[in-house]
């Protein structure tokens, strides 16, 4: 059963949303929203002005000589009747709450009749943040902040709500990073090195506040470089991470974060906890190099991708002809070759008597006999190879021209 008051309230509000409006409330300087009222009353509009500035509502109407009655809200009793001594068609409202204004025009007749609500006194109080996880992989964070509530009351039944601030919350980081994450809950990437992650709470009204947290970071990530420290010859061909052995490799590390435990595996050639290790790879086949670090405070560790090292097995191959024309061309008596550990080459002339002798596969002969040049023909030669493998050794025995044309 509905009281007589409540009956009174319903007819009240059923006659100010069925008034013929001809005119329309405004407000210079604020911010306009809408009550959301719990009962299916209609909802009334709300006028948001800056923090602890006047509070001035106009009602603009067409006709003539309208006369103007402005009542304010009580809480106490909900009631929107207690009528304010202003009479003209602008309210400067005196505290924050609801209003409403009665307009007749110049014969008597109600034109219109509306309430509203007014504030000025919107404001975010107070924000928080916390890391509610972490781990070696990620960091996950929660923020929360505290507004001044602005409360209006259900013209009929009396509820009470709040003008909804429409919070927005970023996150950035100190010093800056790639990336940001919007909304309370939010998950960063795991940091390697020390920083402060700042929510920024900010609200329809145009109010920001900050906070900051300062994180520790105790994740790392593997990286490292290699210098391939042997310098490309003529006749053996090699790139950065495949050749005749030897291959002397000095690794750099570069990793990222806390990191006080080095761990190198160079496939099944070897291991090394130096930070920066040297690396001779010398056994024919293929090894993958992998970096892994620890942070022995945190326990997090991590592996790097692999850096694949391939050596050749040993060859040795014997030319039958040079041309030592000072072209540039094939202008010395040299082999080509992988992986050759030892090496030994003697060159005759016809007569057997010996006019050449090396133990660099990487040098050859210049076809000069005593710093002269020899005579063009036939000269036969002796190799002698050893390979890194065991087993592996090269004899070659042969005739090689010498040709001295263009």
């Amino acid at each position: 059963m509905f009281s007589i008051r409540s009956l009174l309230l319903f007819f009240t509000v059923f006659l100010m949303a069925s008034v013929s409006v001809r005119g329309q409330l405004s407000a210079e300087n604020a911010l306009v929203a809408q009550t959301e009222y719990s009962s299916a009353t209609p909802n009334d509009q709300v006028f948001c002005f800056p923090e602890g500035s006047f509070m001035s509502v106009r009602f603009d109407y067409a006709g003539n000589n309208p006369s103007f009655a402005w009542f304010q809200h009580d809480v106490t009793d909900n009631s929107w009747d207690n009528q304010l001594a202003n009479s003209g068609n602008q309210l400067t409202a005196g505290t924050p709450g609801g209003y409403r204004v009665v307009v007749e025009d110049e014969a008597g007749v109600v034109v219109a009749d509306e309430r509203f609500w007014v504030y000025n006194t919107q404001k975010i109080t107070n924000v928080e943040a916390e890391i509610t996880y972490d781990d070696c992989y990620g960091v996950e964070m929660s923020a929360s902040a505290d507004t001044v509530p602005l409360i209006f009351y259900d013209p009929i039944d009396g509820s009470f709500g709040g003008v909804n601030y429409n919070l927005a919350f970023e996150w950035t980081t100190l010093p800056e990073s790639d990336g940001s994450q919007s909304g309370r809950n939010v998950e960063f990437d795991a940091p390697f090195e020390d920083l402060s992650y700042v929510v920024s709470v900010s609200d329809r009204f145009g109010n920001v506040l900050e906070s900051t947290i300062d994180y520790s970071a105790i994740a790392v990530a593997a990286e490292f470089e290699a210098d391939v420290k042997k310098d490309t010859v003529p006749n053996e061909r090699h790139s950065d991470a495949q050749g005749s052995a030897p291959i002397e490799i000095k690794f750099n590390d570069q990793s990222q974060g806390k990191v006080n435990a080095w761990e190198w595996t160079f496939g099944n050639s070897g291991q090394s906890v130096e930070q920066n290790p040297l690396f001779v790879f010398s056994s024919a086949g293929t090894d993958s190099v992998y970096l892994r670090v620890v942070n022995r405070d945190s326990g997090c560790e991590s592996l790097s991708a692999p850096f694949v090292v391939s050596v050749w097995e040993s060859e040795l191959e014997v030319p039958n002809v040079f041309t030592p024309n000072g072209d540039g061309i094939n202008d010395q008596f040299r082999v080509a070759y992988k992986s050759i550990k030892k090496f030994e080459m003697v060159v005759f002339n016809r007569w057997g008597r010996r006019v050449y002798e090396g133990n660099d596969p990487a040098r050859g002969w210049d076809g000069k006999i005593g710093g002269t040049m020899g005579a063009p023909g036939v000269y036969f030669y002796y190799i002698r190879g050893e390979g890194y493998n065991d087993n592996e050794v090269h004899r070659k025995e042969g005739a090689v021209h010498l040709i001295r044309g263009k």
